[in-house]
């Protein structure tokens, strides 16, 4: 199943050559991988839940703030793709420090992803990517998260959707780690279309919401101004997907403001806000 961050259709995707980038390594969903903090490796006390408690009782919903507040962003220069992986992985770096944190509060073990940026089509474990919808995807049948930096992004090193982005798809990469995605694919065939529209949304608002928490919790550390968030906010679309334009916004603005990932239980939300 493909994850992604929505993105208008009349974003043109850049034909320019294909680059990787390829950032840490993963372990599969639930694995017991052994956990590094303090410079001590140690092993998850809490199993990764199942079923309909992974999505509405799970453990990182209960830990606080994210600790690691200051992410400076590095300088991108125009048509410089090597500047912007730099960028990106520098920002990888900042949510790999924060989620780990949190991971070690639920008491859930934690790795790196694995990150591929692209600017042209590929293949991936979940068909070819990029799709006119998606400004990025991740894939759980290859455990990758795929960002697309393209031609517009290209021509505007200020512009901050990039940023978002990113952090959606990490967000993705965090529900597969916590068991939410799992319990999801094993609910999905049981549904008509309907409900796994909602079920869904539920998904994708949830990443939204992850992303904006720890936008949120870094960014008196950007330099960047209130325009450039409420720029973000204004530009985003909605579909039956992905929810309505006023409840991604709501999500977002949700995470915010919460500074973790404690504020975006999305699956025990009221329908309306999941619409």
């Amino acid at each position: 199943m493909i994850r992604t961050r929505f993105r208008p259709i009349a974003v043109a995707v850049a034909a320019a050559a294909t680059v990787l980038s390829l950032s840490g390594t993963a372990a599969a969903s639930g694995a017991t991988a052994p956990r590094v903090s303090g410079g001590t490796t140690t092993r998850a006390a809490t199993p990764v839940p199942t079923g309909k408690a992974a999505l509405t009782r799970n453990p990182i919903y209960k830990t606080g703030q994210f600790d690691f507040t200051e992410c400076k962003e590095l300088d991108r220069r125009p048509d410089d793709v090597d500047s912007y992986k730099i960028y990106l992985d520098h920002l990888l770096d900042c949510l790999n420090l924060s989620w780990a944190e949190e991971f070690r509060q639920a008491g859930l073990s934690f790795a790196k992803p694995k990150v591929r940026y692209i600017t042209s089509a590929v293949k991936t474990g979940c068909g070819k990517y990029p799709a006119p919808y998606a400004a990025g995807i991740y894939c759980q049948a290859d455990k990758t998260m795929w960002i697309l930096i393209y031609k517009q992004q290209l021509a505007d090193p200020s512009e901050f959707e990039l940023f978002d982005v990113i952090a959606h798809e990490y967000g993705h990469y965090v529900q597969d780690r916590v068991g939410i995605l799992r319990a999801m694919d094993k609910l999905a065939p049981h549904f008509g279309t309907a409900k796994f529209y909602a079920l869904n949304r539920r998904v994708e608002l949830q990443a939204e919401c992850f992303s904006g928490a720890f936008i949120g919790s870094i960014w008196h550390s950007l330099g960047r101004d209130q325009f450039d968030w409420d720029d973000l906010l204004d530009y985003t679309s909605g579909d039956k997907f992905h929810g309505k334009r006023k409840n991604i916004i709501y999500w977002a603005t949700r995470g915010w403001n919460g500074n973790g990932p404690s504020v975006c239980n999305t699956f025990t939300a009221p329908a309306s806000k999941v619409a």
